[in-house]
């Protein structure tokens, strides 16, 4: 792995930051060509997280999928006027919303994780299975002491 050092030029093939973004650069082209133009990986994720967790609220739904409310207040609004989630109110707390998978939500995401599936399978096929779990260890790791750093400064102000 290449370290910059001050004054000195830094190959940007090897530079960590590029090659995540370029990294996510290819996923979106992917996802576009392969598993679906109207619903994106952010849609997809959202969908996912409410199948997994039934009846959750934006709340949890937002911490779940890592994104602030108001773009989780959005994504959920345009899923909902799809006909893909339901929001009802909570019996127990009428201030509360829940969000649930609607029929086609359920058929949708269904045919869109294998699409997902096999569209990660042509990203990381190149790579052994123990190189792909490797690589989902160590962006794990990134993303986690990225989150405790973010986390730390908001805490700061």
């Amino acid at each position: 792995m290449t370290i910059s050092t001050p004054g000195v030029g830094v190959d940007a093939h090897r530079h960590t930051g590029h090659l995540i973004r370029r990294a996510q650069q290819i996923h979106t082209y992917l996802w576009s060509a392969e598993v679906s133009k109207e619903v994106t990986s952010t849609q997809f994720a959202v969908l996912s997280a409410v199948a997994l967790n039934p009846e959750t609220d934006q709340n949890a739904l937002s911490r779940e999928v890592s994104l602030d409310t108001s773009t989780v207040g959005a994504v959920v609004n345009r899923l909902i006027d799809r006909g893909l989630l339901r929001r009802d109110r909570d019996p127990g707390d009428r201030r509360r919303n829940l969000l649930s998978l609607t029929d086609a939500g359920h058929a949708l995401f269904g045919e869109l994780s294998v699409r997902a599936a096999r569209m990660t399978e042509g990203m990381v096929g190149c790579l052994p299975p123990e190189d792909r779990e490797e690589l989902v260890r160590i962006l794990s790791r990134v993303v986690d002491a990225g989150e405790a750093k973010r986390e730390s400064a908001e805490h700061t102000r």
